[in-house]
């Protein structure tokens, strides 16, 4: 399942489960959820901690993960952490401080058992200089001020990255050319607050070009902090690393990626959709990693939202999918590397293409075109 490079999104309800196999055997896992290390899954959401173990590669005598990344500490997003912490060695973790401005109270288990690790790592890469091996390897995601705060001190400035910075080096040795992973958030006033707020956002790219598209993790942002990264990225002059083949929608299909409240009144951002098209490669694909979408919402519902499903089809050229609609039970959705590229999988170009012919159907039973953007727009 890992021997060549891909990435996979796996049906585990609505949270995130996101693995990048980036050679044969090297894999970095973003986030987690397994339903099943509580006993509350159905047959048709992945078993995730059981698939690591059946498929990572074995270093004495244990399954092997690469690369841990946390892009925040909800339990959607974290959920069997301690169970995959028992079983698998995982040479080393991303995070971003905010696991250590909670309360424990505030956690649940599993975000608490992260946080007990990443202060373990932290204490012995201050503790050894930074000269620590496979299983206590750490990299912090922030800003250079975070070296001043008590938790910190000590930690070596090489092992930080800062938002704006890419990271090609995975558990100790260096993937460049093959894995570049640009950090584009949390922005540095985001250590505190709401908790997506503080999300890790990157985009990945298997290969060396990012302006081919990658993969975008954005955690579960919305509108505002959206806008900031495409803006902040422009000013910068690195809209490579906007480019996407494959776009994970922020908070699981959460409309507040693209309306925003404005007085009293629920308001389209336009903006961020047209943005979000302008920098889609090759047909882009919208991944919606959620329980199946419904046809509507009721007021206040938790997302996954109908009318965010409904504009992100408006502007993913090839196909907007669903962890839980469209793949096999308990299996991911993936997309293999073809030259640097992401390529999409068959059932998001039969999307695609069924998108096309209804679009011709429905323009041929009037005399007016179609009235929405659908398929290959």
């Amino acid at each position: 399942m890992f021997d060549e490079p891909k990435v996979m999104f796996w049906p585990v309800g609505t949270g995130d489960s996101t693995t990048v196999a980036v050679q044969n055997g090297i894999v970095l896992q973003v986030d987690l959820r397994d339903l099943h290390s509580a006993g509350d899954a159905d047959d048709d959401h992945a078993a995730l901690v059981d698939k690591l173990v059946e498929n990572l590669p074995t270093v004495n005598g244990k399954p092997y993960l690469s690369t841990f990344a946390l892009t925040h500490p909800d339990k959607d997003h974290i959920q069997g952490f301690h169970d995959l912490l028992d079983r698998v060695t995982i040479g080393e973790i991303w995070f971003t401080p905010r696991v250590f401005i909670e309360n424990d109270q505030d956690l649940c288990d599993d975000a608490v058992a992260f946080k007990e690790e990443a202060e373990r790592r932290v204490q012995e890469t201050i503790n050894s200089g930074g000269d620590v091996g496979a299983g206590d390897r750490v990299r912090l995601i922030g800003y250079d001020a975070l070296l001043k705060e008590d938790h910190f001190v000590g930690f070596p400035e090489d092992r930080l990255t800062v938002p704006g910075n890419s990271i090609t080096e995975i558990d100790g040795v260096d993937y460049e050319g093959d894995f570049n992973a640009f950090i584009h958030a949390p922005f540095a006033e985001e250590t505190d607050g709401d908790r997506n707020n503080t999300s890790l956002c990157m985009q990945v790219v298997l290969g060396d070009n990012p302006s081919k598209g990658g993969v975008l993790l954005f955690g579960d942002i919305a509108y505002p902090r959206l806008r900031k990264i495409i803006d902040t990225t422009k000013e910068a002059g690195n809209e490579e690393y906007l480019a996407w083949k494959v776009f994970l929608a922020p908070h699981h299909c959460s409309k507040s990626a693209m309306y925003q409240k404005e007085g009293d009144k629920e308001v389209l951002k336009q903006d961020i959709l047209d943005d979000l098209a302008e920098y889609q490669v090759d047909g882009g694909v919208i991944i919606a990693s959620s329980e199946k979408i419904p046809l509507q919402n009721a007021s206040g519902e938790n997302p996954p939202h109908a009318k965010a499903k409904k504009r992100y089809e408006e502007i993913a050229d090839g196909g907007f999918l669903c962890t839980h609609e469209d793949g096999e039970d308990g299996e991911p959705l993936v997309f293999d590397v073809s030259d640097g590229a992401l390529d999409a999988p068959e059932v998001a170009q039969a999307d695609a293409a069924r998108k096309l012919a209804d679009a011709v159907d429905d323009a041929r039973g009037s005399d007016s075109p179609p009235s929405e953007q659908v398929g290959y727009g």
